[in-house]
């Protein structure tokens, strides 16, 4: 009976190892291009304002993120709650931290243009904010459009 436990244990051990293994070397294997993502919501998903670049100094102060390898951040004038967010980080760990400050903010915002623009707080409701690997995608907008380009460029991403 005892030769079985440790047996179980081991074959356990095992089983986890390699599913935890798969899990990271898929997440490894995601790779996007942020400044063409980024561009790509620019130019396809529907906002109503018009959305400029941010510089490091601004992200760094508006997302909270100190850590990131590269970022590609628009803002609309303040008129709205529109927004473009695309995090490069050096793994998941810091990916899923950044996930986590990307959600405070979207909370934060919501907060804010409840009694300041009301009727923008909708689309906050309806954020993406997303984690693929060592990356995270945030976009506030109108309607679904922004969620179908960046599945479509993930899965096309994921194929080549």
């Amino acid at each position: 009976m005892k030769t079985f436990k440790k047996t179980l244990s081991i074959a356990l051990s095992i089983i986890m190892s390699a599913m935890l293994f798969g899990c990271s070397s898929q997440e490894d294997t995601v790779c996007i291009d942020i400044d063409a993502l980024s561009g790509e919501l620019l130019e396809k998903a529907e906002f109503e304002d018009e959305l400029s670049p941010i510089d490091d100094t601004m992200i760094k102060k508006l997302y909270n993120i100190e850590d990131y390898v590269k970022a590609k951040v628009y803002i609309s004038s303040g008129a709205t709650a529109e927004e473009i967010a695309v995090f490069e980080f050096d793994g998941t760990q810091a990916a899923k931290a950044g996930l986590d400050n990307a959600e405070i903010r979207i909370q934060e915002r919501r907060i804010d243009f409840e009694s300041y623009i009301p009727k923008e707080v909708k689309k906050l409701d309806n954020a993406i904010a997303n984690r693929f690997g060592k990356y995270v995608i945030v976009c506030v907008s109108n309607g679904n459009k922004a969620e179908k380009i960046i599945t479509q460029y993930i899965s096309k991403q994921n194929e080549e």
